[in-house]
């Protein structure tokens, strides 16, 4: 008899990922400089650009991997606590126009990857960036080249195209009207 333990999918690490919001941008700020500080202008510069990617206004969006819950804590917005060390990994994503896709991309030039299973960790941001992209109507994602470390292993679904950055093609969700 098997029991849940026993369970390859129990034993796996679980990826929580999920989408920034403007409420997370203390945090996530934190977080960034703690990893690679700026001088204060390009620090204002990173914080102007991530505030752009979390209100989601068509210019793209944040991703957010680990436990983000506690960054969305009611308790006192102006001090998350320890919610920068929830962050494991982090994907800004910018909407881009492509003529030769015909449509909106979605874009991942930079990766935050975590101190561990960053490949794991991928694969799971960009099957939320795939969720995210097919309830938007964004039929097609691009990684830059150098955001899969093993060629091998590139994300799931993720080619090689002829510009040599990765890219995913998706089929839209339908729309549900009521």
């Amino acid at each position: 008899m098997s029991t849940p333990s026993d369970s390859p999918s129990f034993l796996e690490v679980q990826h929580q990922v999920c989408v920034g919001v403007t409420a997370d941008g203390f945090a996530i700020d934190t977080w960034l400089d703690a990893r690679a500080p700026l001088p204060v202008p390009e620090a204002r510069a990173r914080r102007l650009s991530l505030d752009v990617l979390l209100e989601q206004g068509g210019h793209g969006i944040c991703l957010l991997g680990g436990g983000t819950s506690t960054v969305r804590d009611p308790g006192d917005p102006g001090n998350p606590g320890d919610a920068p060390e929830a962050l494991a990994c982090l994907m800004p994503v910018t909407l881009v126009h492509s003529l030769a896709l015909g449509g909106r991309v979605a874009m991942a030039a930079e990766w935050w990857p975590p101190a561990t299973d960053a490949a794991g960790w991928l694969d799971a941001t960009c099957q939320t960036l795939a969720d995210w992209c097919r309830a938007h109507g964004i039929r097609h994602i691009r990684l830059a080249p150098g955001l899969v470390a093993d060629g091998e292993r590139a994300p799931q679904g993720f080619q090689r195209d002829a510009d040599g950055l990765w890219l995913r093609s998706l089929i839209p969700t339908p729309k549900r009207l009521g």
